[in-house]
C-alpha cells in the first residue's frame, strides 16, 4: 500500500513554524526500495489507545491514511522498540513529525499538541484531561509499547511541556527548539500580560497548578534531570534570553542558529536539511545525576 505521506504538507514551509513538515515531497523509505508501514503502526496505535484508555479520544480525533493533519495524538509503535520519542507541537494547530523524526528506525513516536493552548499543562486530549493525568497515561503507553528510554522535544510552545513533560517522566534527553523556559511574567521585569497573548489562555487557569513555571528552577532542584539541546537563534532576544537561563546547568546545551531563523528556528533548520542531526544529537543524550 503506497502513500505519499509529505505531499500534503508541501507548500506549507512559509506558514508553519511547526507541523507534520516533509522535507521534500515523496514517500517515507526505512530501506531503498521498502516503505515504511506507515498504515499499519497507526492502526496498532490507534488500536492501542482505545484499548488502554476506551472512550477518552473520539474516533474523529484518531489520526487515519494518507493525512492526518489536526489530530491532537498520534501514537505510532515500533515492534520491539525500547526507544520511544515524545514530541510537542507549538500553537500552529500541527503536531510536531517532521521527516528526520517519521524516518527513525526503532523507535516508537508519540506526538501531541494541546489545542487549549496550555502548554498542555492541563491534560491531553486523549491521555487526560490533567497534567497528572497525562503523565500517568504516557508511562501507561510507555509499558505497552515496551519503552524504557524516553526523549522529548518540541517546538516553539511545544518546547516548553517537552521540557517540563521530559523531566517529570524521567527522559534521557529533550531537544527544544525556540523553547520557553519559563511561562511567568514575573521573570520579565513584572511584564503585564498584555505583553504575552499567548499566556492568555493559561493564565486563566493559572492557580489550578501546584508547581513552579520556571524550568530553570524546577531542573536545578532535580537529582536526576535530562539531559537538554536548547536551538534559538541570536537575532532574538526573547528566545535567546530564554536558552541562556539554563546556560549553566550541567548536561544543558545550548546553541545558537542563523540570525535569518529568527522565532522560526524549527523552520529554518527543516528548510537546511539539519533537523535530523540535532535529532541524532538527541538520541544520543543521557539524564544527569547532580
Amino acid at each position: 500500500m503506497g502513500f505519499e505521506l509529505a505531499d500534503w504538507a508541501a507548500g506549507r514551509a512559509d506558514t508553519l513554524q511547526a507541523g507534520m513538515v516533509g522535507q521534500e515531497p515523496g514517500s517515507l523509505l526505512d530501506a531503498p526500495g521498502q516503505r515504511y508501514a506507515w498504515p499499519e503502526r497507526l492502526k496498532q496505535g490507534n488500536a492501542l489507545l482505545q484499548t488502554l484508555f476506551p472512550g477518552q479520544i473520539r474516533e474523529a480525533d484518531l489520526p487515519g491514511m494518507p493525512k492526518f493533519d489536526g489530530v491532537p495524538l498520534l501514537v505510532a509503535p515500533w515492534e520491539g522498540a525500547t526507544r520511544v520519542v515524545l514530541s510537542f507541537g507549538g500553537n500552529t494547530g500541527f503536531l510536531m513529525l517532521p521527516q528526520s523524526l517519521l524516518n527513525l528506525r526503532d523507535t516508537h513516536l508519540i506526538a501531541v499538541r494541546d489545542p487549549l493552548r496550555c502548554f498542555a499543562l492541563f491534560g491531553i486530549p486523549g491521555l487526560g484531561n490533567s497534567y497528572s493525568l497525562a503523565l500517568a497515561s504516557i508511562r501507561q503507553l510507555m509499558a505497552a509499547m515496551g519503552a524504557t528510554d524516553l526523549y522529548c522535544t518540541g517546538v516553539s510552545a511545544g518546547g516548553y511541556p517537552a521540557l517540563r513533560y521530559a523531566l517529570d517522566l524521567g527522559a534521557q534527553g529533550v531537544l527544544g527548539f525556540s523553547a520557553p523556559t519559563t511561562l511567568d511574567v514575573a521573570d520579565d521585569d513584572n511584564a503585564p500580560l498584555s505583553r504575552y497573548p499567548q499566556l492568555t489562555a493559561l493564565y486563566k487557569r493559572k492557580d489550578e497548578l501546584d508547581f513552579d513555571l520556571d524550568l530553570a528552577r524546577s531542573y536545578a532542584a532535580a537529582s536526576v534531570r535530562p539531559s537538554a539541546i536548547l536551538m534559538y537563534s541570536s537575532s532574538h532576544n526573547r528566545d535567546a534570553w530564554l536558552a541562556h537561563r539554563m546556560a549553566n546547568l550541567a548536561g544543558v546545551t545550548i546553541k545558537a542558529v542563523s540570525p535569518e531563523a529568527g522565532h522560526r528556528v524549527f523552520l529554518w533548520l527543516n528548510n537546511q536539511n539539519y533537523v535530523r542531526d540535532y535529532v541524532a544529537e538527541m538520541l544520543a543524550l543521557r539524564h544527569v545525576v547532580s
